[in-house]
């Protein structure tokens, strides 16, 4: 006599999903495997004469997914607002480092912070935190450019080392929150940023890829 266990039927069940399960002549099932098909509401009788298995229909299974995904809930309309917010959060936490480095600095990032508060707000004022440099000036500002220059180890290491890798975090985070959004409302943070990298690495002149 063999035994039919609950680990034999899921993997059947993984191979190809079935709403039936008849038994073959000398086999029986253990009561993990009855237990099972219990649960997934799966037919099966003892007999292994008296019940025929039914042909699993995938395309009926395809709809049932469809029914499952249009089910799901859509992510809540606020998520940008709320990761907005978690990043304004990540540009405090800078500043308050920043404060027993660069008081001038951590200004700066607490004008981004406020900066980030006021993204896609009609209300905002005039935008203080813009400067003029030889890259960035108030026409370009608002579009996307790539990095003045890739940051690495070398950077990293050099005297300003720990502002530059803070800064180049904030800026990154700043962009996939701004790839999230699909506008180019957050361009001035990440521009702003890269000049403050720029400038903590010691460039007068823009480095800022063409």
């Amino acid at each position: 006599m063999k035994f039919i266990t609950e680990d034999d039927l899921r993997i059947l069940f993984r191979r190809e999903p079935f709403t039936s399960y008849d038994l073959q002549g000398g086999t029986r099932l253990t009561p993990g495997a009855r237990q099972f098909l219990v649960d997934k509401k799966i037919s099966f009788s003892d007999d292994p004469m008296s019940v025929k298995r039914k042909p699993f229909k995938l395309e009926e299974k395809k709809e049932e997914v469809k029914v499952q995904e249009a089910n799901m809930p859509s992510a809540p309309s606020g998520m940008l607002e709320l990761k907005t917010k978690t990043l304004q959060a990540q540009f405090l936490e800078v500043g308050l480092v920043l404060m027993e480095r660069d008081v001038l600095l951590a200004q700066q990032v607490f004008d981004l912070e406020r900066k980030l508060s006021d993204v896609g707000k009609e209300s905002a004022g005039e935008d203080n935190t813009i400067k003029v440099c030889t890259g960035f000036h108030k026409d370009n500002i608002n579009e996307s450019f790539s990095d003045c220059f890739d940051i690495t180890g070398f950077h990293a290491q050099s005297e300003k080392g720990k502002e530059i890798v803070m800064l180049h975090r904030l800026r990154c985070c700043v962009r996939e929150l701004s790839a999230e959004a699909g506008d180019n409302r957050f361009n001035p943070v990440i521009n702003r940023l890269s000049q403050l990298i720029c400038l903590e690495y010691g460039g007068k002149a823009c480095q800022r890829k063409q």
